[in-house]
């Protein structure tokens, strides 16, 4: 393994006595965060597009959604956007997360125009 020539090489405290299987728990421990492109494939949906997902969703349906309920679920969803955009020092993150938690919202949205229409 390269990683643990590499240790070896640099000596100094902890690393010169490093085996294989330290390094592999350590990379494993202290995994790197997602990237934007990461975060955004793991969003997908693995089984086709938003319009087959929503399909699909519609047939599932219960049908004790309300327009009262629908709207309590948008007001909480609102509060939550909210307290991430106070909170989170990083605009960018903020607005980020803010769309992701409206995007994954637009199955109920679809379903609250449709309960209006009625």
């Amino acid at each position: 393994m390269d990683i643990l020539n590499i240790a070896k090489e640099l000596g100094g405290e902890d690393f010169s006595d490093m085996i294989e299987d330290d390094i592999r728990e350590h990379i494993e421990d202290c995994g790197e965060p997602f990237t934007n492109e990461e975060f955004e494939e793991l969003m997908q949906s693995p089984t086709g597009s938003d319009d087959d997902v929503m399909e699909d969703t519609e047939a599932q349906t219960p049908s004790d959604w309300t327009l009262q309920k629908l709207a309590s679920i948008f007001r909480q969803a609102q509060v939550l956007k909210d307290m991430i955009v106070e909170y989170d020092p990083s605009m960018e993150r903020g607005i980020m997360v803010t769309r992701e938690i409206m995007a994954s919202l637009k199955p109920l949205q679809h379903l609250f125009d449709e309960a209006k229409k009625r």
